[in-house]
């Protein structure tokens, strides 16, 4: 694998998910980041108005500013803008120096410590098994198969870079225990990219589970774009516990009961999310699969 000399932690890209906001600040105080000290790390609070209101954006969300408009001059928003000037710092997107973007969310849904990876390739794939075979509670999810018009996530400024998304915890509110696991989940990222920099054997497992985007379920609205219904109590909470077809996810406010019509076992995540409230999601839904370390060792 090629060496990863630059890298980019990012904290705030959502102003009101404060576990990576204060892990950036207690890193940079407590100077955490000598212990990497063969890296070239820079950490940064990415959105310090929406930080300084602790809202998740000030107009536009950050997190979907690097898509296709990320150069459209007419684009004047604040975090267009903000995002113009992250690609001028961190990248530019495409023909970034930085190697290795790490950016750190909160989730209201109860996902636990989980590792979304953007690709699926030597560095990914290896880099989940080591993960997980520290952190067994953790769930690693990949979404390279998300299409290409929707990766405008900041991440992507940088040749490659994975979200740590950590929860459940409400927005603008900092818990010790989800604060504990992004870090526990941080430092092995890192300790890996080291590692792997350095030529020194990995212990990682020949197999992992892991899980893989499939769709999204949204909740029912009527005409007027209003909801109609909401998450069922059977799955509410539930993140990455399985989903028969037929089982029922929703249910109307007039008590009809709203089933999985799909032809899979699926694995919910971000059920109930607060920040998706104006899309009306309901849940994203992924796959279970076995990941194979023996082809990329």
């Amino acid at each position: 694998m090629k060496k990863m000399q630059r890298i980019a932690l990012i904290g705030g890209t959502h102003g009101n998910e404060l576990s990576g906001i204060y892990l950036v600040k207690k890193w940079l105080a407590q100077q955490t980041l000598k212990q990497w000290d063969t890296l070239d790390i820079t950490a940064r609070i990415v959105n310090p108005r929406a930080c300084e209101q602790s809202v998740r954006y000030i107009e536009t969300d950050l997190n979907r500013e690097f898509g296709v408009g990320l150069d459209d001059m007419d684009k004047t928003g604040y975090e267009a803008l903000l995002a113009k000037k992250i690609n001028i710092e961190f990248g530019p997107k495409g023909n970034s120096p930085y190697e290795f973007l790490i950016d750190l969310h909160n989730t209201t849904s109860n996902m636990g410590a989980c590792l979304m990876l953007q690709r699926k390739n030597s560095f990914t794939v290896l880099l989940g098994g080591y993960v997980k075979h520290r952190m067994p509670h953790a769930n690693i999810y990949f979404q390279d198969n998300v299409p290409e018009e929707k990766q405008n996530f900041l991440l992507t400024v940088a040749q490659q870079g994975v979200t740590v998304e950590v929860g459940p915890q409400p927005n603008s509110v900092l818990q010790q225990e989800t604060l504990g696991l992004m870090e526990e989940m941080t430092k092995h990222i890192l300790d890996f990219v080291e590692l792997c920099n350095s030529g020194t054997a990995l212990e990682i497992p020949d197999e992992y589970d892991a899980f893989q985007y499939s769709e999204n379920l949204h909740l029912p609205v009527n005409e007027n774009g209003q909801r109609e219904g909401l998450v069922s109590s059977l799955v509410d909470q539930k993140d990455f516990q399985p989903i028969e077809p037929g089982q029922v996810v929703m249910e109307t406010f007039a008590g009809e009961k709203i089933t999985w019509q799909g032809d899979y076992t699926a694995y919910p995540l971000f059920i109930n999310e607060a920040a998706y409230h104006t899309s009306h999601s309901a849940m994203t839904l992924s796959r279970k699969v076995l990941m194979s370390c023996r082809n990329y060792k």
